[in-house]
């Protein structure tokens, strides 16, 4: 019993923490689709000066980057109105949405597999629920999708105890449309970056200082963390808001793989790896796109940068700059098969 709670427990942070589940199987008449789309420019500079009274003497750099990210993919909904609004600014309702929504489509998947499912009332009922729970796990025979799908419905079931209404049919007119990800969902992305840091440090190995240079670039299409882009992403579309109707949990930014090229008393090393976004930037993408129009064009204001641009800010010292963010977006529908094939040719 104890290990299953730990089950429990620990499926509850993923359906709180993570996205909602993909969607999979919806009628193709009855899902709409909207197509994500953003591109941002990052313009930044930065200085940088370190007074270590240890090793008197000048300790500085200077660093611009450009960066560009581009993103295109798409989100689907059942088309069913929704009385709760899933990305709610305020927790505790964005909790319950969550939790009444993840149970009732965990209901909807065990009852198409010929079960029935009631909420658990009494310590006898869980434990019930409990036992049914370890039967479907051990079903899953190891095979990991499977035994995380099972985790987190059970999850959301064990979490709507807490609301008998959860798994009841609401009586009120609906307003809100969940986009979320769904299988083999397209996606493109292509991000491009220069960095260019120069200046004078410490060496320690010299006992002196030295002019050091360092240069970063990346140009990726299609950067992925092993996860279809369209995962990272859940969005709201409330209908009765003309001016603001869209709703986005997260913004994900794809990180390039690019060259880092180190140059420091006549040596220089070249490694491959992720190239950074500067936080203050994502950040600010994040406050905008949160509550917005579906489309926008806006430029920020200029972003403080207290961290090292190269996202090593292990020298320590002080870092003074700032970031300028061009943001275009959209999300807007896409047409069905059946408005594309009734449109006339162009």
């Amino acid at each position: 019993m104890v290990k299953s709670i730990t089950v429990i427990r620990h499926a509850l942070r993923l359906v709180i923490c993570a996205s909602l589940l993909p969607l999979s199987a919806i009628a193709a008449e009855a899902a709409l689709e909207r197509e994500l789309y953003f591109l941002a420019t990052v313009e930044a500079t930065q200085n940088w000066t370190k007074n270590d009274p240890r090793f008197p003497g000048p300790q500085w750099s200077k660093a611009t980057t450009s960066q560009r990210y581009e993103l295109r993919t798409r989100l689907r909904s059942d088309g069913q109105l929704q009385v709760r609004n899933l990305l709610d600014p305020d927790l505790n309702r964005r909790l319950e949405a969550k939790t009444i929504y993840l149970a009732r489509q965990a209901k909807k998947q065990i009852e198409a597999s010929g079960k029935t499912l009631v909420l658990p009332r009494t310590e006898a009922e869980r434990m019930a629920l409990n036992r049914r729970m370890q039967e479907d796990l051990h079903g899953c025979k190891a095979e990991p999708t499977c035994f995380q799908d099972t985790q987190m419905r059970y999850a959301a079931i064990f979490a709507a105890i807490d609301y008998p209404e959860a798994l009841e049919e609401d009586t009120v007119p609906g307003r809100y449309l969940y986009f979320e990800a769904n299988k083999g969902c397209p996606e493109q992305s292509r991000v491009t970056l220069t960095m260019s840091i120069d200046g004078v440090r410490y060496n320690k190995s010299e006992d002196k200082f030295l002019p050091f240079s360092e240069r970063r670039s990346a140009d990726t299409l299609n950067a992925s963390d092993g996860q279809a882009l369209c995962t990272h992403f859940l969005a709201v579309i409330d209908t009765q808001d003309p001016q603001q109707p869209m709703w986005q949990e997260t913004i994900f930014v794809p990180r390039p793989e690019g060259i880092t090229e180190y140059t420091e008393g006549g040596h220089t090393s070249r490694t491959q790896e992720s190239q950074p976004m500067p936080p203050p930037a994502l950040d600010w993408m994040n406050t905008i796109l949160r509550h917005a129009p579906t489309r926008g064009n806006v430029l920020s204001p200029d972003l403080p940068l207290p961290l090292s641009l190269n996202g090593n800010s292990t020298w320590l010292g002080l870092w003074t700059g700032t970031a300028k963010v061009h943001l275009q977006w959209s999300f807007e529908a896409v047409p069905s098969n059946a408005a594309r094939a009734a449109a006339p040719p162009h």
